[in-house]
């Protein structure tokens, strides 16, 4: 969500065929503490009949100002399914819940279709640990991570790194080609290949 956004539409599905279900939606951090003071969902509760859809707002709230202003801040956006009570007894009802990221980019580092980010991402391999750094102001969110192109190493799922800092990953690894993939903000994978000689892995192909 951009910082010259006041409102996001998201689309919500019933994809049952003969229920009806309650969405409750709203937004926190990371911590999961309610973001009342910057963004806020409308409505917060819905009724969405079966096989229908509906939409919610994500609404920028003026508290949104007092944001920092030289880096991502990181929210996210919860959906809570509340299905019909059943006229049976003895019934266990559960009500699932979808948590997706939002990343609230203020209008000072706005980016354009072609920026590539992660290829300013640096990567330094220290015995059986590899430091990946991010020195820009976006949450970069790594895919995948090995040595070619058969699956990532043992104990990678993903990785998000934070604006201006690292992460560690721990692999016994020592070879010299590092395939490292990331998420861009559609959701697409995008593998970039290093080279590694010591401690350093440099991208290929940059200049």
């Amino acid at each position: 969500m951009g910082g010259e956004d006041k409102s996001l539409a998201v689309t919500l599905t019933n994809q049952s065929k003969s229920q009806p279900y309650l969405a409750q939606s709203w937004i926190d951090d990371a911590s999961e503490k309610r973001s009342e003071s910057y963004l806020l969902v409308l409505p917060p509760l819905q009724r969405i009949d079966a096989g229908k859809k509906a939409q919610v707002r994500i609404v920028a709230l003026p508290g949104t100002a007092s944001l920092a202003k030289d880096r991502e801040t990181l929210f996210y956006f919860n959906v809570r399914e509340i299905p019909p009570k059943s006229d049976k007894e003895n019934i266990l009802q559960i009500a699932l819940q979808s948590r997706l990221k939002l990343f609230y980019r203020p209008d000072g580092i706005k980016k354009n279709a072609s920026e590539r980010s992660e290829e300013k991402v640096t990567v330094t391999r220290h015995n059986d640990k590899l430091v990946i750094n991010n020195p820009t102001p976006y949450y970069i969110t790594l895919g995948y991570l090995g040595d070619d192109n058969k699956g990532s190493f043992p104990g990678f799922d993903s990785l998000m790194i934070a604006p201006f800092s690292s992460q560690d990953f721990h692999a016994k690894w020592h070879g010299d080609t590092l395939q490292v993939g990331y998420i861009d903000d559609f959701g697409g994978l995008h593998i970039n290949q290093y080279h590694c000689a010591g401690s350093l892995c440099s991208l290929k192909g940059k200049k």
